[in-house]
C-alpha cells in the first residue's frame, strides 16, 4: 500500500474544493468509483423508498454507491412482524431487484441484532428456542441472498461492557439461548447458507481515547480470538463509525487496535459512517459546521484508511435530509453528519472521503 502521511492527508482534505475530483468539467467522479481506483468500495444504507422504481432518489444512490445495504428491511424484525408468523420477504426482495437492475452489490444487514425483534422475541431464552426460531431465520434469510449478497453483518453489536458479563459480552435473548456460543453458531449456520458471502462481525464505540471504548475494544478482540480459535467462518470486522465530535481521538491508540485485527487475518470494513455534531452546534454556522463534519472524518478514517485490511466504506445514509441522527432528539434535528446536504448537493465530507480514497491503494479479498 501507498499512502500519504497522515499530516499531508488531513491538510489536503481540508482544502478540498465543493466539487471533488473530476474526470471532466462536466463529470464529478462518484465515491464508488474513486473507491474502486483504491482497491475498495464505497456504499450507503438504502431503503426500499429511496430505490425503488420511480424513486427521485435511486439515480442518486446509483450514481453514487458501488455497494448497497438495506438499512432496516433484512432485520428480523422487519422481515417476521411476531415471533412464530411467517416472514414477509417483500421490501428486501425490492431492494434486491433494484440492486441487480442497477448492476450494485449488496452487503446484507443483519442476521442477529438485539433490537428490531418480532414481537414475542424478548422472553426467548432455552437452546430449545434457538433451534426453533433462530436456527432457521438465520438459514432461511441467508440462504434466500446467497446469490445476491457478498458480504454479511452476521451479528451486530455482540459487545456491551456495562453488562457487567465477564466476557463482555451483551445480554440478549441470543445470549441467554446460547450463552456466549450464540456468535460462533450464527456464523456456522451463515456460512452453510451462504457459502460464497463474506461473514462479519458488526459493533460500534471502538474508535475514541475513552475508557469505557477501550474496554468495548477489548471485548471485541477476545470475541474474535475465541472465534478464530475455534475455527469459526468469519473473514471480516465491522466497524460502524457514528463519530461524534464531543469525544477524544487518539491516533496511536486506534492504529493498535486496527493492527490487532489485522494480525488475526480478518478484513476490515467501516460500515455505518456518519457523524453526531455536539449538542450546541446550531450556535455555529452551517458552514462551520459542515467542515467540522469532515474534519472529523478526515481525523479517524484517515487512520483506518492507512491499513491494508480495509475494504470499503459505507455511509448510514447519504443526505443529510434522511439521517437517523435527526430522530434522536430535538437538538439534533438538523444534525449536519453525512456527505450531502438537505438539497442533496455535496459537503466538505463527501469531499474528505474522496480525498481519503485517492490518498491510498490496496488489494482487499472482495
Amino acid at each position: 500500500m501507498q499512502s500519504l502521511s497522515r499530516r499531508s492527508l488531513l491538510a489536503a482534505c481540508a482544502g478540498l474544493s465543493l466539487a471533488g475530483p473530476t474526470l471532466s468539467a462536466e463529470r464529478r467522479v462518484a465515491l464508488g468509483e474513486v473507491a474502486a481506483r483504491s482497491g475498495r468500495y464505497f456504499g450507503s444504507a438504502v431503503t426500499r423508498a429511496d430505490v425503488a422504481v420511480g424513486s427521485e432518489h435511486v439515480r442518486f444512490f446509483a450514481e453514487e454507491c458501488s455497494v448497497w445495504v438495506p438499512a432496516w428491511e433484512m432485520k428480523w424484525g422487519a422481515l417476521v412482524q411476531a415471533l412464530g408468523q411467517a416472514s414477509d420477504y417483500r421490501a428486501a426482495d425490492a431492494i434486491v431487484d433494484s440492486a441487480k437492475r442497477n448492476d450494485k452489490r449488496l452487503r446484507g444487514h443483519t442476521l442477529i441484532w438485539h433490537e428490531h425483534l418480532p414481537v414475542g422475541a424478548e422472553g426467548l431464552s432455552s437452546a430449545a428456542d434457538w433451534k426453533r426460531f433462530l436456527a432457521p431465520h438465520i438459514a432461511a434469510v441467508a440462504g434466500r441472498y446467497r446469490d445476491a449478497i457478498f458480504e454479511w453483518d452476521v451479528v451486530n453489536e455482540a459487545i456491551e461492557p456495562y453488562d457487567n458479563g465477564a466476557d463482555l459480552m451483551r445480554r440478549t435473548p441470543f445470549y441467554a439461548m446460547l450463552g456466549p456460543d450464540y456468535v460462533a453458531e450464527a456464523f456456522r449456520i451463515a456460512a452453510d447458507a451462504a457459502p460464497a458471502a463474506r461473514l462479519y462481525l458488526n459493533d460500534d464505540h471502538l474508535y475514541y481515547a475513552e475508557d469505557w471504548q477501550e474496554r468495548r475494544r477489548t471485548g471485541v478482540l477476545h470475541l474474535l480470538e475465541r472465534l478464530i480459535k475455534a475455527d469459526v467462518p468469519i473473514h471480516g470486522f465491522g466497524m460502524q463509525f457514528h463519530l461524534d465530535t464531543r469525544l477524544r481521538f487518539n491516533e496511536q491508540i486506534f492504529r493498535r487496535f486496527l493492527k490487532h485485527i489485522e494480525e488475526l487475518g480478518l478484513t476490515i470494513a467501516v460500515t455505518e459512517l456518519d457523524v453526531t455534531e455536539a449538542p450546541d452546534a446550531a450556535r455555529r454556522s452551517i458552514v462551520a459546521r459542515r467542515q467540522r463534519a469532515a474534519t472529523e472524518v478526515a481525523k479517524v478514517l484517515s487512520v483506518a484508511i492507512d491499513s491494508s485490511a480495509l475494504a470499503g466504506v459505507v455511509t448510514w445514509g447519504l443526505s443529510d435530509a434522511d439521517s437517523w441522527l435527526r430522530d434522536r432528539s430535538p437538538d439534533m434535528a438538523d444534525n449536519q453528519g453525512l456527505p450531502f446536504d438537505d438539497a442533496y448537493r455535496p459537503t466538505p465530507m463527501r469531499n474528505t472521503l474522496a480525498s481519503l480514497f485517492a490518498s491510498t491503494r490496496t488489494r482487499h479479498p472482495t
